[in-house]
């Protein structure tokens, strides 16, 4: 008899497992599929690209805004930070660019030199004009060495 009642608790228990634990996997794939996806709705840029190399103390930071077709004109302050032991940013280098013969496209390059390893940040603003509307947009871009 006891025996029996042990069979059954431990069948019983392994049932109520596996519908606790079906049960929660739906869930998750449920929350999945919900998810919301974040895109980017700019109207006069079409994308931002960032990057950071570093080497011997000097850091190479190029940036690239492209403009919608049609932009007419496309400007930008860049700034390198590095972090801090409590997690804030100390800014180390600062430029501004303005698009040239390209007037949809502004690429530049920066070396910033005497530099320790470490967290670094890169971020733009940048302004862009097209059909005489301008738009301010941000981005950045982290990179440990």
């Amino acid at each position: 008899m006891y025996l029996v009642k042990r069979v059954v608790f431990f069948t019983v228990c392994l049932v109520l497992l596996s519908g606790v634990v079906g049960n929660f996997t739906a869930s998750a794939g449920e929350l999945k599929q919900e998810e919301p996806v974040v895109e980017l709705l700019w109207e006069n840029t079409a994308s931002i690209s960032l990057h950071m190399s570093f080497s011997n103390g000097t850091i190479t930071s190029t940036g690239r805004v492209n403009g919608q077709n049609g932009t007419t004109a496309i400007s930008a302050t860049f700034v390198l930070a590095r972090r801090n032991a409590n997690g804030t940013f100390t800014e180390v280098d600062r430029w501004s660019a303005t698009n040239g013969v390209l007037p949809m496209q502004l690429s530049t390059s920066r070396t910033t030199r005497n530099q320790p390893t470490g967290t670094y940040r890169l971020s733009v603003t940048a302004q862009v004009t097209r059909n005489g509307k301008t738009e301010t947009v941000f981005g950045n871009h982290t990179a440990t060495f």
